[in-house]
């Protein structure tokens, strides 16, 4: 009888030693509403997108790349925090450190002005923690996916604009 009860009290113990570990990075597990990448179409004509998209992008993001023929703008790479990353310590969860940049395509489909927003996101990783090979840095930029919540809010601000009859233009400053 003592030998089963030791049996009961010594198998969880067993069991939880040997149990699956936990995954080392929590950005591999995204909820399960993401969808990347984020899109909208609007009724409006291509210029009144295009120009209510550099307002938006360009209020939030410095702009790195803006071409209309093409009909892309992408931002700088932001340095920010994570939507969904954190680093726990004693019960507290402080989010990562992450950088982003996002690309923005205006195109027509089918009579319609379609626009579409990627975002690269990266969260900075030491080797160690990461278990990468040492390449002269300590820290290294890791691509991980976005929880897409800039892009919706980007593309939300977008569709409110147009709602609201704002069609401002665009004026960006040039000169840098």
């Amino acid at each position: 009888m003592l030998a089963a009860m030791h049996r009961l009290l010594v198998l969880p113990l067993i069991l939880s030693l040997t149990g699956c570990p936990p995954p080392p990075f929590p950005e591999d597990r995204l909820p399960v509403y993401e969808e990347r990448p984020v899109e909208a179409s609007f009724d409006q004509n291509f210029d009144q997108v295009w120009d209510l998209a550099l307002v938006v992008f360009g209020d939030q993001y410095p702009l790195d790349r803006i071409d209309k023929g093409e009909g892309k703008i992408t931002t700088e790479w932001v340095v920010g925090v994570s939507d969904y990353i954190f680093n726990q310590f004693g019960g507290t969860r402080i989010p990562e450190k992450i950088r982003y940049r996002m690309t923005v395509e205006i195109g027509q489909a089918k009579g319609r002005t379609l626009v579409v927003v990627r975002n690269r996101e990266q969260v900075e990783k030491d080797i160690i923690s990461a278990n990468l090979t040492f390449t002269g840095s300590i820290y290294e930029w890791l691509d991980v996916p976005s929880s897409c919540r800039k892009e919706r809010d980007a593309l939300e601000s977008i569709a409110r604009r147009l709602e609201r009859g704002d069609h401002r233009r665009a004026q960006l400053d040039l000169s840098r």
